[in-house]
């Protein structure tokens, strides 16, 4: 799975979204529904919805290796 990008999309990894306003922010992809994605923050865990199209995967060798074992698991 090297086909991980930035458009890829697996619940449980970390994003950023297009539109945050400061680009440290990191949130916890946690349910994708009819075209919508439920975000939560890493420290409060609040949760809020915004478009897919939103979604940037974060790169790090931390996130694609997690994003691997998820998939691994499916």
């Amino acid at each position: 799975m090297d086909s991980i990008t930035e458009k890829s999309i697996v619940i449980g990894c970390n994003y950023h979204l297009s539109w945050q306003s400061d680009s440290r922010m990191r949130f916890i992809l946690k349910e994708v529904k009819d075209g919508k994605a439920r975000m939560a923050t890493r420290r409060t865990n609040k949760n809020f919805w915004c478009d897919l199209k939103d979604l940037i995967f974060i790169l790090s060798v931390h996130n694609k290796n997690k994003a691997k074992e998820i998939l691994k698991q499916k």
